[in-house]
């Protein structure tokens, strides 16, 4: 009769256990929020529209928006020839349905589609770059400086050189870091590019770029000196 009853309690244990997990999903899915890692998540740079098309004949859309993944999306859009202005778009989940338009109201409401959005901050690039003298070329490094709001901090870089206005990338120059040349002649200015952008996946999203040029700076000529205030030798 015990080992029954401590079987029982091993169950009840067990299963209060396992619905424990299961509401926890539950809500973690629930309040799930979108990253641009997100499963077929649409990714935005900040500025820009979410333009939806056209919809079917006889039919408008409806649109609704949740910031978490939600089966009950309460908040609806107001679109402007059927696009979701860039003022408007937000990181988020947005519920797209369609309706019979005015001359059409016997249409029902279709089943929602549910769209995941991501919309990138501003990004803002800039390096850390001078003038330096030519004993000191091996000593150089150019660093990034990345300015961004954004949460995702995974990026993307490809530092350029530029020549009347064309672009060469470095090779192998693709981290926040850039050594240049140490071989390169005194009195030689080079424009350097950085670009960098949100880095997802294989490619990069809203890319920004800065310009800097560096000069190397020539070695001066050994100088001439005067020695004033020495002894002056006598002969005894």
């Amino acid at each position: 009769m015990q080992s029954k009853i401590t079987r029982m309690k091993k169950t009840i244990k067990h299963t209060i256990a396992a619905s424990s997990l299961l509401l926890m999903l539950n809500v973690l899915q629930t309040n799930a929020q979108v990253v641009p890692t997100t499963s077929g998540v649409n990714l935005f740079c900040q500025g820009s529209d979410l333009d939806l098309g056209t919809p079917p004949a006889n039919t408008e859309w409806i649109v609704r928006y949740s910031s978490t993944e939600t089966t009950t999306p309460t908040t609806t859009l107001v679109l402007t020839d059927n696009s979701i202005p860039a003022a408007d778009l937000e990181t988020g989940y947005y519920y797209i349905s369609t309706v019979g338009n005015a001359a059409n109201p016997e249409i029902c409401e279709s089943d929602m589609a549910t769209v995941p959005v991501y919309v990138f901050a501003p990004l803002t690039v800039d390096f850390d770059a001078e003038d330096y003298c030519i004993e000191d070329a091996g000593d150089q490094t150019f660093t990034a400086d990345l300015t961004t709001t954004d949460a995702y901090t995974t990026y993307a870089y490809q530092w350029f050189t530029v020549s009347g206005g064309v672009e060469t990338a470095i090779v192998g120059a693709t981290s926040a870091t850039y050594t240049p040349d140490p071989d390169i002649n005194p009195n030689t200015t080079t424009t350097y590019r950085l670009k960098a952008g949100y880095s997802v996946g294989s490619l990069t999203y809203c890319s920004s770029a800065e310009d800097h040029e560096v000069t190397v700076l020539p070695k001066p000529s050994t100088p001439t000196i005067t020695i004033g205030g020495s002894a002056t030798g006598e002969t005894l």
